[in-house]
Order: structure tokens, then sequence, then C-alpha cells
């Protein structure tokens, strides 16, 4: 059997007589670093839904859903602690910077994941003609001011501006096939677009 060494024995007292490293949580409460990677957070008003935190998670722990039943399509992003690693993929790559961020808690102990998911719900904007997802309002009218003016040439992006500014239309925007050349002034994306002026160049030949 070795004997001890004189650095151990010295190390032994010295564990006896000092305090402890470890802070007295839960007992009192413990304010992690600065610099500490909790739980990610969603937070609505930065938020635009454009899905960017969600196609950069490496741990699939973000969720897009997009409901697009007519009348109401929803986007809705759902954050799952229980699969994150905390690598801050989601925060470093949000456009706006404000959408989401991790916070510094720590205490995400549950027993249904339910109380502990962060979740947000934006509005879905769709093509008039054949529903593909074109992006949430929010994301639209984010894109339309940092654009300025050159959003006046993108039809999808002065539909909204019009919308936002209250201006009222002669007309009320609906889908009715086969889509023609002045659809391509409504909420259409771009392959209906692009079919509405590849039909009108043939109607011209």
């Amino acid at each position: 059997m070795k004997k001890p060494k004189i650095r151990e024995l010295k190390e032994a007292v010295k564990g006896i007589f000092s305090r402890p490293y470890t802070t007295k949580f839960p007992y009192q409460p413990h304010t992690p670093p600065p610099r500490y990677r909790g739980k990610p957070e969603y937070y609505e008003e930065g938020c635009v839904g454009c899905g960017a935190c969600f196609q950069v998670c490496s741990a699939n722990a973000i969720d897009m859903i997009d409901n697009t039943e007519k009348g109401n399509p929803i986007r809705t992003l759902i954050q799952h602690p229980s699969k994150c690693i905390f690598c801050r993929e989601c925060e470093r790559n949000c456009i706006t910077g404000e959408g989401i961020k991790l916070t510094q808690r720590f205490d995400i102990a549950y027993v249904d994941e339910e109380d502990v998911l962060s979740s947000v719900k934006h509005k879905l904007i769709t093509c008039l003609y054949c529903g593909t997802v074109i992006g949430t309002e929010k994301h639209l009218r984010w894109v339309l001011k940092r654009i300025g003016n050159l959003g006046f040439a993108q039809p999808v992006l002065l539909s909204q501006l019009m919308e936002e500014l209250q201006v009222k239309t002669e007309y009320e925007e609906k889908g009715v096939p086969p889509i023609q050349r002045t659809d391509m002034l409504k909420v259409v994306c771009p392959k209906c677009r692009r079919i509405a002026f590849i039909s009108d160049e043939k109607k011209e030949k």
C-alpha cells in the first residue's frame, strides 16, 4: 500500500476547513456568468418567423410547422430544450438578432415537456393559385423596411405595403385559374408568376 503524498494530505486538510466551491442552489438563487448558454427563448416582438433558426439547428431541436388551411394559414416555431445542445447557432443566425436568444435559465427539469417549450406563431402569406408558402407577413414587412423604395418593384411586397398603409384597391384579390399575365401583380409565388408570363408569351406568338 502506497503512502499518501504530502501534497495530497495538504489538499485534504485544506478541503476540510475551506468553503465549498459549489453554490447553495437550490436553497439560494444562483446567477450564472454573463456568457452562460442557457435555455433558448423566442421573443415575439423580435421574431419575424423566417425559419432561419430551424434551418441551422444541427440538433433538430426546433420544429417549424406550416398550417396552410384556407382562411387562416399559420407558421408555428417550437424550441425543444430536451434536444438542444446550446450551440447558439439559432441566436447567431437570427436575421433580426432579437427573435431567439439563449437565456441564463439553467434549471429546466420538467415532468411534462409542454411546460418548458418555447414557441411563437406568425401569419403566413401563400400563393393565391397553388397555395405555396411565400413567407410570413411579418417577415415580408421586415424585408420591405430594409430595402425601402426598392420594394415597389416586387408585387408581393407592394401588396403588403398597400395593406399596411390601408390603401384600398378596386378589386379583391382572388385566384381564378387559368393564371393570366395580369395576375403577376397579385400575391403569387415565383413559379406561378413564371407560368403566367410564359403562357402570355405563347398567346402573342
